[in-house]
Order: C-alpha cells, then sequence, then structure tokens
C-alpha cells in the first residue's frame, strides 16, 4: 500500500492492518510518519497530555537499548499508529531523557512517566513548549490536576525576553 492510500486509511480513523503497520515501518519519511501519529493521537486524545510522576511502570513503547532518536520516535508513532484510540501511547523522562520524550509527544506520546524526583513545573513547562496543555494524572489514569493551555508562541514573543536582569 502506498503513502497515499495509507494516508487516507489513517486520516479516516480506519483500523490498521498489520500489513499497514509494516508498510509505515518501511517509511523513510520520518517527519510524514510523525505527523500522522500526531494526528491520530489529537483525534484520540486532543491537545491534552497526562503525566505521572514517581510512579515507575512499565513503557507502552519497548525501544532496544541502544536505539537512535530517530529510530525511537518511529517507534513511537508505530506504537500510536497501531494502537485502539482508547489507549495511552507512554514515554519515560527516565527512559527516553526529557528532550526526546518532549518529541515523543509530537510522534504519537500522549502520557508521560516522569521520575519522583522531578520539579511539576519542569513537566509542565516541557508540555506547554510541546504545545500541549498538561494534565497530571493518578496510577489508575484518574485525573489529579489540570492545567491552563499552552499561552501561543505568539503571544509568548509579543514582549521581549529580559536578558539582562
Amino acid at each position: 500500500m502506498g503513502k497515499r492510500e495509507l494516508e487516507v486509511k489513517v486520516a479516516a480513523g480506519e483500523r490498521l492492518t498489520a500489513e499497514d503497520v509494516e508498510a509505515l515501518a518501511d517509511a523513510d519519511d520520518l517527519a510524514w510518519l510523525g505527523r500522522l501519529a500526531h494526528g491520530r493521537r489529537v483525534a484520540a486524545h486532543g491537545e491534552r497530555v497526562t503525566f505521572l510522576v514517581g510512579e515507575h511502570g512499565p513503557d507502552a513503547v519497548s525501544v532496544p537499548v541502544g536505539a537512535s532518536p530517530a529510530e525511537t520516535l518511529r517507534a513511537f508513532a508505530l506504537a500510536r499508529l497501531a494502537a485502539p484510540d482508547n489507549a495511552h501511547v507512554t514515554g519515560s523522562t527516565a527512559v527516553h531523557g526529557a528532550p526526546l520524550a518532549q518529541l515523543a509527544l509530537n510522534f504519537g506520546a500522549d502520557d508521560l512517566l516522569v521520575p519522583a524526583d522531578t520539579d511539576r513545573d519542569e513537566v509542565v513547562h516541557l508540555i506547554w513548549d510541546a504545545g500541549l496543555r498538561p494534565v497530571e494524572r493518578d496510577a489508575e489514569h484518574n485525573v489529579v490536576r489540570e492545567y491552563d493551555p499552552p499561552v501561543p508562541l505568539a503571544e509568548r514573543r509579543a514582549e521581549p525576553q529580559r536578558v539582562w536582569a
């Protein structure tokens, strides 16, 4: 199946077959794959990203040890595209590092696990900087606290930064 046919199938919200996922895995355009996965994530979960501080749990995306950042992002995108809409695709700042976990939010991840010693404000800003809305959850995915949506980038840049304080 070609890129266009896969794109149409994903956009329609159709369930992908194993052959479809194989074709996506063979795609050489990581940005395209990320856009498909992000669109599917937004359709399923909106602009919200849940996070859990202090819990250790299995990572929903299994990435081989030593995988490159591109391979990791591909794994997140494929996990989102292959998963049912109600499934969570979880990244971990402890496993993937904060920068890659943040990028994963635009490659299909909708949930983050962060170590207990992480400052909640850092997690909230990490999610805001990805252009998404943070929602703290408990271990059973019940909402603990919903945060405001991110301030649009244009609004943040409307006032010059103070670099010499």
